[in-house]
């Protein structure tokens, strides 16, 4: 692992971001060792164990971190060896929301949906094992994801900490469903095609999709990282507002790189979004305007942190992964 040090005067984000990152793929590719029916779980691991950014674990991990360290419970500046330890609680969770981010991946390639031969670099899942195998992959992760989460406490014993996971589970089950990824999914399938040059998609349509599509497993991330963390009620609404502000940040930045990007920096196919005619900020906005508006929600997010409390000038890691999903560019 690199060097967990931070100082007031200078905040290390990528070496923060490897150990981190190190620790999730270590734990990812534990609780997703190969079983029977074999091509399942190989089907499994192809996606959930590809590389990837791991921004939604990264938020749950730097909310878990933000609380933990603001409440006086641990602070987080040690050794690989005590940075493994202090986070193992949070390495379920972690864990959990990068099965069923690979799963809604493996989805949102079929045929059926975009219809994508790329993924992360390298052919899609149904590419590689079929239609049938790839859909059956991701209801297994999504199930998994809750196999994880829920049996990383002791349910019959710490009443709390019971009363906790049952509360991120439902939370992450309403972030999946059809008030959040599912939902977000249907309503880009019935606006895709209508064309904003018709007057037809408007901001209220766009936020509509992404906020569900997009923004509520990166709303959830952060929210469950600080529940997690027994965060108060400030707390917590101050990152459930944050998660909105990233969430529609990350979706800007990626309607940008659809038609400013290229298959080698992005992974999969540039251009579908257009191709396609889907309800995007650049098709209503265009890309000036889209940009302009990730500066302002860049801006919106570091000021909320600071006025909720939840800024850390030793540690701004939630200021930096707004940064990155924001300046991004695959």
């Amino acid at each position: 692992m690199a060097s967990t040090t931070t100082s007031q005067s200078a905040f290390d984000f990528k070496s923060y971001m490897a150990d981190r990152r190190e620790l999730v793929d270590h734990d990812l590719e534990k609780r997703l060792s190969c079983e029977e029916p074999s091509v399942l779980w190989e089907s499994m691991r192809y996606s959930a164990l590809a590389s990837g950014k791991r921004i939604r674990a990264l938020l749950a991990i730097a909310a878990y971190e933000t609380v933990s360290r603001l409440n006086n419970r641990f602070d987080i500046s040690h050794s690989a060896h005590e940075l493994s330890l202090s986070l193992k609680p949070v390495m379920p969770l972690s864990c959990a929301i990068e099965m069923v981010h690979a799963m809604s991946l493996i989805h949102d390639d079929l045929p059926c949906l975009d219809n994508d031969d790329m993924r992360r670099g390298k052919p899609t899942n149904h590419k590689v094992y079929g239609e049938a195998m790839a859909l059956l992959a991701g209801d297994a992760l999504l199930m998994r994801a809750f196999e994880v989460l829920l049996g990383s406490g002791d349910m019959d014993g710490d009443i709390e900490n019971s009363a906790i996971l049952l509360d991120i589970a439902s939370g992450l089950a309403t972030a999946t469903g059809a008030n959040g990824m599912v939902g977000g999914q249907v309503f880009d399938l019935i606006y895709t095609g209508l064309g904003a040059d018709k007057g037809t998609i408007d901001e209220t349509i766009i936020r509509k999709i992404h906020k569900g599509k997009t923004g509520a497993l990166l709303r959830f991330s952060l929210w469950s990282g600080a529940r997690l963390a027994r965060a108060e009620t400030s707390q917590l609404e101050a990152m459930e507002r944050f998660g909105d502000i990233m969430g529609l940040g990350f979706q800007i930045a990626d309607d940008l790189l659809d038609v400013t990007g290229n298959i080698e920096t992005l992974g999969k196919t540039p251009g579908k979004d257009q191709a396609a005619n889907k309800a995007t900020w650049v098709s209503v906005f265009g890309i000036d305007t889209a940009r302009e508006n990730l500066l302002k929600l860049e801006s919106e997010g570091k000021l909320l942190l600071e006025t909720t409390g939840l800024s850390q000038p030793d540690q701004p890691a939630l200021e930096s992964l707004l940064e990155m999903a924001i300046h991004r560019n695959k």
